[in-house]
């Protein structure tokens, strides 16, 4: 099945690895937990945002994509902080098994980060890569609409899902889903100052490094 992943830090991967290993273990698992989210937090945006940024030449695009990485990991990270707390063993284990979920092997063998997504929109990211590649003029409203989808579906699966893995109740619930409504929101504003913009050394880098992002 297609998917989205980055390869995490030995920090990250070490810390998913160790709590699966420690999973029926008595010792308490939330600080690992915690440890992970947060990880899993800044460096999914270093992976799809900061990194792709440092190819492009300085610019209002690139100072807009850098706000928007900070904006996205300090929310984020204020929010889980307020979400996650001390937790008996078997809710933590539900978000382990969820970070069991979101590991994956590439065709290499490497570790990776992320999740499965809807094949039509990974072969719709894979094809304007190519073309971006080839040198052609590329629909860029329609690239467009596929971050906006992926940016929704990562949100949906690194924020909404994991969140129900934490046994929250109802007021976390609801801090949770507004968190999350703003990240999507604040996503699809700057996807929208940006893909638009891209001239063709700009879209060339970003053909050519997230392309290594997605799996078919």
């Amino acid at each position: 099945m297609p998917f989205f992943g980055f390869i995490p830090s030995a920090e990250l991967l070490s810390s998913i690895q160790t709590a699966q290993g420690k999973k029926n273990s008595s010792e308490p698992l939330y600080p690992l937990r915690d440890k992970t989210a947060l990880l899993i937090n800044e460096e999914i945006i270093d992976a799809i945002l900061t990194e792709l940024v440092r190819r492009f030449p300085a610019s209002d695009k690139r100072d807009t994509a850098e706000k928007l990485a900070g904006y996205i990991k300090s929310t984020v990270a204020v929010l889980l902080k307020q979400l996650m707390s001390k937790s008996s063993n078997d809710v933590v284990k539900q978000s382990i098994e969820f970070s069991e979920k979101s590991l994956f092997k590439d065709a290499e063998g490497n570790f990776r980060v992320g999740e499965h997504l809807d094949a039509s929109l990974v072969t719709n990211l894979k094809q304007s890569y190519a073309e971006i590649k080839a040198g052609n003029d590329i629909n860029k409203a329609a690239l467009t609409e596929s971050y906006k989808q992926f940016a929704e579906a990562t949100v949906r699966h690194f924020m909404s899902d994991f969140n129900k893995t934490l046994d929250l109740g109802m007021i976390k619930r609801k801090a949770a889903d507004l968190g999350a409504a703003a990240v999507t929101k604040a996503v699809h504003i700057a996807v929208d100052k940006i893909i638009p913009n891209l001239n063709k050394a700009e879209l060339r880098a970003l053909a050519e490094y997230h392309d290594t992002l997605f799996h078919a």
